[in-house]
């Protein structure tokens, strides 16, 4: 990451990584040619191109607030291959180098419950799994919390109950149903679109405002309406949700941030109504 630390009025922002994978380039991108993705993503010779893990720290006068855990290390080697995981360091271990230790985490909030989400709201050994951030309220969206108890056929391997049903027996979860405050500036708010219970995170300080984008947009060059990846169960709702976010962003000059970008997962959005660019953060 280039810039991985930011001042937000009375909050610091501290971008963490927990590693890198690879998904089909097809698949992230849905409906949209090949030949106009790939000039923006390249791809391997198995067709996957590389994403980041990106979680993102609010330190503020109030909380200590973790977005995202990442994909956390419970994978086998052979789904670790198929993932083309990489990494010289958990998200974990960053956090520590940062002086937070996982007991001071007040808040978690995932955007939705994926595995590569939410991979380390629980660690330890298989049968002996234990909440990451034992004082943390873990904050969802209630129609995600149901969505990933009871997945569709189609939506069933893309969540490991491993991840978080131990937080609801261990009386960690928040489940939130839509707009909700976690503390003073810092707020979730429904979206669907990729999933029933998506949410995006707000943060505002001052005159200052970052979106936590989740998979709204993924990534920068999933910046357009209209390039969307295959996963997104709700793709007509993602892009009337996304158009209106990204013109709000637009005009109120908020800071983005992009889950999976493999380079700098900050960004502000510049332009026009007509065309605007991404300027990543430097």
């Amino acid at each position: 990451m280039s810039k991985d630390k930011v001042k937000l009025g009375d909050w610091e922002l501290i971008a963490l990584s927990d590693g890198f994978f690879r998904l089909d380039g097809g698949s992230m991108f849905g409906i949209i040619p090949k030949p106009l993705w790939e000039s923006k993503k390249p791809a391997d010779d198995r067709n996957r191109i590389r994403l980041g893990l990106n979680s993102l720290v609010l330190k503020g006068p109030e909380a200590v607030v973790v977005v995202e855990t990442g994909i956390g290390r419970k994978m086998t080697a052979k789904e670790e291959d198929i993932y083309g995981l990489e990494s010289e360091g958990t998200l974990i271990e960053r956090l520590q180098s940062k002086g937070i230790m996982p007991e001071e985490v007040d808040f978690v909030i995932h955007s939705h419950l994926h595995l590569d989400h939410c991979g380390w709201a629980t660690s330890g050994e298989d049968g002996d799994l234990s909440p990451t951030f034992p004082k943390a309220r873990y904050i969802v969206q209630i129609r995600e919390w149901e969505a990933a108890l009871n997945p569709d056929l189609r939506s069933r391997a893309s969540y490991d109950q491993r991840n978080f049903t131990l937080l609801e027996q261990k009386g960690l979860l928040a489940a939130v149903d839509g707009e909700t405050q976690v503390v003073k500036g810092l707020k979730v708010v429904h979206t669907g679109g990729h999933t029933p219970g998506h949410q995006v995170v707000y943060l505002e300080s001052g005159d200052s405002r970052c979106v936590f984008l989740g998979d709204l947009v993924p990534t920068q060059a999933h910046i357009k309406v209209h390039w969307h990846m295959g996963w997104d169960l709700f793709p007509l709702e993602l892009m009337r949700v996304k158009k209106k976010l990204l013109n709000e962003a637009l005009h109120h000059h908020d800071l983005l941030f992009f889950t999976h970008e493999d380079e700098n997962p900050f960004a502000y959005l510049e332009g026009g109504e007509k065309h605007q660019d991404l300027v990543p953060l430097n």
